[in-house]
């Protein structure tokens, strides 16, 4: 919570009370509105030219799969700046029941690695196990720091990870490399 409350350049402060009732947390976030955020990042080979990734992702389908509220919020924003089209579920197995329906639209998963009903590698195995042709990316998202943690993705066919807590340009960035990786056509 308080990563957050510095990314939005907010306050927190504690208000005692003296008449016997309990003290009060006041929280203070500044938004500000912006008509919209252009973040430019070169191809290789591309010169001094940049591609404006808003138009890049603009109506990548995008599954969102965080069990925390404030986290899935955040990030869902995050990627409906940059012209995502975002669906969310708070659980592993919200993620297997969408994709199940709707998996021929969904192209990316950013999918939370540490949930409490399942985690995201079984996820991502189960997706890799039973969903062979149209197979969406998958984009892990972790606050993890260990050391193995990429070589542990690619055997479950995770093709990207964020760290938390994401940042604009961080999904912006891997987003595109993994979609530039992936040879998928917007």
């Amino acid at each position: 919570m308080f990563c957050y409350m510095q990314l939005m350049q907010g306050n927190i402060w504690l208000v005692p009370c003296n008449h016997g009732f309990p003290q009060s947390m006041t929280l203070l976030l500044r938004f500000q509105l912006r008509p919209s955020i252009t973040i430019a990042i070169s191809d290789p080979g591309e010169g001094s030219e940049h591609t404006d990734s808003n138009s890049m992702l603009r109506s990548l389908q995008v599954l969102l799969v965080d069990n925390d509220d404030v986290n899935r919020a955040v990030t869902k924003r995050l990627l409906q700046k940059l012209g995502c089209v975002v669906t969310s579920v708070a659980s592993g197995f919200e993620c297997l029941t969408v994709i199940g329906h709707a998996g021929s639209s969904i192209q990316v998963i950013l999918l939370d690695l540490h949930m409490p009903d399942i985690d995201g590698f079984e996820v991502a195995t189960r997706i890799r196990k039973f969903r062979s042709g149209n197979r969406p990316m998958i984009v892990a998202l972790t606050a993890s720091a260990e050391e193995d943690l990429w070589d542990r993705c690619m055997q479950v066919g995770i093709n990207g990870v964020i760290r938390k807590p994401v940042l604009l340009h961080g999904i912006a960035s891997e987003l595109r490399r993994i979609l530039m990786q992936g040879n998928i056509v917007l």
